[in-house]
């Protein structure tokens, strides 16, 4: 008898032994789901007369400095223990779908296809859990720095707006999370379409397409045959598009606005190690480079 108490001791510490560092340092890890706690309308933005029949174009950049891309946050256990919160997906569609779905629900029409874009860069998106005996306390922050833009790369306004949530729960919940950030999020949605330079702005916004480089047709006698072949656009030296992206980014094009109007090019060349060199020197984000290697010869 005694034996077997000593076995059920044993196995209670090793089982203890071997939860421990999952409860005290293991990754939280979250799906990325839009679950607010506030009521639907208690965030939603008064649209200027005339800005729901302009449709606009989202898109989103994620500029946060953080270790890694799937980090959002951290929490701590009994003692001085933490541990980290990522998630699992991908954090720039979820935003989009969700900035769409909110736009959506206060009276805006969202085309993909719009000359007329807003580019949302989120440089915050993080969730804090502080536990204590009676339980956790989650509090949220979300940053979205925000820019209208033509396709031509025209800057209209821009601006940065900020949301925050707060909520208790359980110790390392994830729908908790999930919930306070959402709230931040949707508060700073709100933010950005209320702004009153961006509605102004919008309304008042005659957007462009991105340029077009069309050749220089050669001199020839004058045909009574109207052509309608559109003369091809010249292919450029991996400099030239540097060029242009260069200008671009002074403008403050987003990369995913550079990497749609990169893939429209085409290079007479392909790259050097010496045109690498620049344009990572040029500062010139990575998914912009890899649009620009593949349309090489």
């Amino acid at each position: 008898m005694r034996t077997f108490r000593h076995v059920v001791a044993v196995s209670v510490v090793l089982l203890v032994l071997a939860a421990s560092p999952v409860l005290a340092g293991a990754d939280l890890v979250i799906p990325l789901k839009f679950i607010p706690t506030k009521k639907i309308g208690s965030d939603a933005a008064t649209l200027r007369e005339g800005i729901s029949n302009k449709p606009i174009a989202i898109a989103i950049e994620d500029s946060r400095q953080v270790k890694t891309k799937d980090l959002v946050g951290e929490g701590t256990g009994s003692g001085d223990d933490t541990f980290r919160i990522r998630f699992a997906g991908h954090l720039p569609s979820y935003l989009k779908t969700t900035v769409q779905d909110r736009f959506g629900t206060w009276g805006v029409q969202t085309d993909d296809g719009s000359n007329l874009v807003i580019m949302i860069r989120v440089t915050r998106f993080h969730v804090l859990e502080t536990h204590a005996f009676y339980g956790s306390t989650f509090t949220a922050e979300v940053q979205l720095p925000w820019t209208l833009v033509d396709r031509a790369g025209r800057v209209f306004a821009s601006g940065t707006a900020l949301g925050t949530g707060k909520t208790k729960g359980r110790w390392r919940n994830p729908v908790n999370c999930e919930e306070v950030l959402a709230d931040a999020l949707q508060q700073a949605a709100a933010t950005v379409l209320a702004d009153a330079k961006l509605q102004e702005a919008w309304l008042a916004a005659v957007p462009q397409p991105a340029p077009e480089h069309v050749a220089a047709a050669p001199t020839a006698p004058p045909s009574r045959v109207k052509s309608k072949v559109t003369p091809a656009r010249p292919p450029k030296t991996p400099a030239q598009l540097l060029a242009d992206v260069k200008q671009l980014r002074r403008e403050q094009v987003g990369t995913s606005l550079l990497v749609d109007y990169v893939s429209k090019q085409t290079l007479a060349s392909a790259f050097s190690a010496n045109d690498l060199v620049q344009w990572k020197k040029a500062g010139v984000p990575e998914p912009v480079m890899a649009a620009a290697l593949q349309r090489a010869p």
